[in-house]
């Protein structure tokens, strides 16, 4: 190959890593939270869906609206840490794979040697 088909490989392997990473990052999150004292506890992937509940002993109090209402407040804490993580991969992804693509902050795709070119709007 010649230098410049290579450096367009190397760019397209790391922007594949990258893609690669966040990918594997979002698919392993998993947030945790807590009610009725830890009685309660409700696990949620990326997405917010819940993967996992337990239930103690005495959660509730032996009453079903309130044991209801807990594992619901419980499910919101952990897909609020949820989102609130998948935000901070997704923001941290996209600054990172700017630099990997050759696209400054403002959106515009920069070439080497040449003045930045903007989307027509």
């Amino acid at each position: 190959m010649n230098p410049e088909m290579d450096a367009v490989a190397d760019r397209a392997q790391r922007q594949l890593g990258a893609l690669e990473d966040v990918h594997r990052r979002l698919q392993q999150l998993r947030a945790t939270g807590v009610g009725d004292d830890g009685r309660v506890r409700v696990t949620v992937n990326g997405n917010g869906a819940l993967i996992e509940l337990e239930i103690a002993a005495g959660a509730g109090g032996g009453k079903g609206a309130r044991l209801s209402e807990e594992i619901v407040g419980a499910a919101v804490r952990a897909a609020t840490d949820a989102f609130a993580e998948r935000s901070e991969i997704m923001q941290s992804f996209c600054g990172e794979f700017a630099a990997l693509t050759g696209v400054d902050d403002s959106g515009a795709a920069v070439e080497p040697n040449r003045d930045p070119v903007r989307p027509i709007t």
